[in-house]
């Protein structure tokens, strides 16, 4: 008989014994096989940590027995995993109506998640995707990053932002989401079957490392190309070619690719496809979008803040933290964004003359400092509420970010403490950064609303979690592109309202935020494709 365990509380000196023995502490009766379905860490400040489990478990007929006549341990949830599965498949499915062929095969723009898993469904409903990616393969890619990196060139075509894999490449490869969405276990097992570790399917916060996703990244786009797909690098769209509102082709440099259906995956800092996108008349609106400051502290002071006298335990990870503080000052909320556990904070930027930054961490999670967002959401009525004003924003302060951290991708920085009494830090310390860090006023590279936010934030945050303020705490700046702020409008089947034939997904579309829900998002959007055209015999 299988059953479903929830809610199985695990004390560090437990944890590490095999699942079945855990089931069965718990239980009283003897358990034939466990499996772990999901994983998390309770580590609320003043509770000693403990791991929560909920298994699947196997038992025998005697044993169930047994189990039945007692009365049920208090926290247990015990559920008949066949019951669920019954009304599974018992759900109503959708037929899909009469398709018409796609006269060309489908073209995907972006080779971030968004794009690479709306490859993924398109082959699996028989299309032949072609997929294009203005910047490089991940191994070259990751060539060019270190080179730059260690003094060599900045290829605004080929960095952090842009290449394969997208924006999150090179980051801590979190695959952490909120959305509730069955595709969310299919992106799991799609990573875990190239390269990710079996707990990615059930850990509560997985995340794969900076050091690991590219090689992830880079035996998916080999099934893909494997099972039929055409994928090229260094090609970026130029034209959106369009006839009677409707997609009729790209221009990429002089070379014309006929489409009548795309798939835009172009991620948050396309800027130039954005104009010509504005300029073509594709329909857009403006959204909220977060922007702040990048805070680091030595990882060494959050494993003593988060875990108290378990810090140290060999069985408790690397500490994180999330953070939130209601409306501060008057304003929106803020928050911690991307905590990034024994990482660094690195420059992030598709162009030469503009500065913002991120996080990342390697799968170890082993470097001396912790990083983390702390961010406001922007309203569309703080910076002009059309489409180009959200980006008119970012890039007035990332330039301003450029100048003061010396014009060559240094980046302004200053002490929490300084921030907070307004002064300009006479000194700086170390931080992960991996050029110079110069002292500063953040407050230069930030909305006027946002400075009095953020800073009684701070301070909220040093209540929460005693010793945030500190002199080593050091500030960053700034952090302003989590997320976009446009969104490229679109209707219930995932088609542009304006102009059919193109499919805006992802987060530089508007409609996620991270790896996950960009990955799900392409997966819904093929979906869509696929229920409104069937391919094209020489669609190849």
């Amino acid at each position: 008989m299988s059953l479903l365990l929830r809610d199985l509380r695990v004390p560090l000196e437990l944890e590490g014994l095999p699942p079945a023995e855990l089931a069965a502490r718990k239980l009283g009766v003897t358990v034939d096989s466990a499996s772990i379905l999901r994983k998390s860490l309770d580590a609320r400040a003043g509770r000693e940590p403990v791991f929560i489990y909920t298994l699947r478990l196997d038992l025998t007929p005697a044993a169930a027995r047994r189990l039945a006549k007692r009365r049920r341990p208090r926290g247990v949830a015990l559920v008949d995993e066949a019951t669920s599965a019954a009304r599974e498949l018992n759900a109503p499915t959708r037929t899909p109506p009469e398709r018409a062929p796609l006269r060309h095969r489908p073209v995907i723009v972006g080779a971030g998640p968004a794009g690479l898993f709306a490859a993924w469904q398109l082959l699996r409903d028989g299309f032949r995707p072609l997929l294009l990616e203005r910047g490089q393969d991940a191994t070259t890619r990751a060539r060019q990053w270190f080179d730059f990196l260690g003094g060599g060139a900045f290829d605004p075509e080929s960095n952090l932002l842009f290449g394969e894999g997208g924006a999150g490449t090179f980051s801590d490869g979190k695959l952490t989401t909120r959305i509730k969405d069955p595709r969310v276990a299919s992106v799991l097992n799609v990573f875990v079957q190239h390269g990710a570790p079996e707990s990615t399917r059930w850990l509560a916060k997985p995340h794969l490392g900076s050091n690991a996703l590219p090689g992830m990244v880079r035996a998916m786009r080999r099934a893909l190309v494997a099972a039929g797909a055409e994928v090229r690098f260094g090609v970026r769209v130029d034209e959106l070619l369009v006839e009677r509102d409707a997609v009729v082709g790209l221009r990429c440099g002089d070379e014309r690719i006929d489409a009548d259906a795309v798939v835009l995956a172009i991620g948050h800092s396309a800027r130039d496809t954005y104009d010509m996108l504005i300029d073509k008349g594709v329909a857009m609106t403006a959204k909220p979008f977060q922007l702040g400051l990048r805070v680091e502290h030595p990882q060494e002071f959050v494993d003593r803040a988060q875990y108290g006298a378990a810090c140290g335990h060999p069985n408790l990870p690397v500490a994180e933290y999330s953070l939130v503080s209601r409306k501060p000052a008057g304003a929106g909320d803020v928050y911690s964004f991307c905590m990034c556990p024994g990482g660094e904070i690195l420059p992030a930027t598709q162009r030469a003359g503009l500065l913002c930054v991120n996080g990342a961490s390697p799968r170890a999670r082993d470097g001396r400092f912790a990083n983390s967002g702390v961010v406001i959401t922007v309203q569309p009525g703080e910076f002009g509420d059309t489409p180009r004003g959200g980006l008119a924003l970012q890039e007035r302060l990332e330039a301003r970010a450029f100048q003061l951290g010396g014009n060559d991708f240094g980046a302004p920085g200053q002490r929490v403490v300084d921030f907070l009494a307004n002064r300009v830090s006479t000194s700086l310390g170390p931080t992960s950064y991996p050029f110079a860090v110069r002292s500063a006023p953040l407050a230069e590279v930030l909305p006027d609303n946002a400075v009095p936010a953020l800073q009684a934030a701070l301070r909220d945050f040093d209540r929460k979690l005693p010793g945030y303020v500190c002199d080593e705490a050091m500030l960053v700046g700034p952090e302003s592109r989590s997320s976009a702020p446009l969104r490229i409008e679109r209707g219930d089947d995932h088609a542009s309202i304006s102009h059919a034939g193109l499919y805006p997904v992802g987060e530089g579309a508007g409609w996620a935020g991270g790896i996950v829900s960009a990955a799900v998002d392409g997966l819904r959007a093929a979906e869509a494709l696929a229920v409104s055209f069937r391919p094209a015999s020489n669609a190849g």
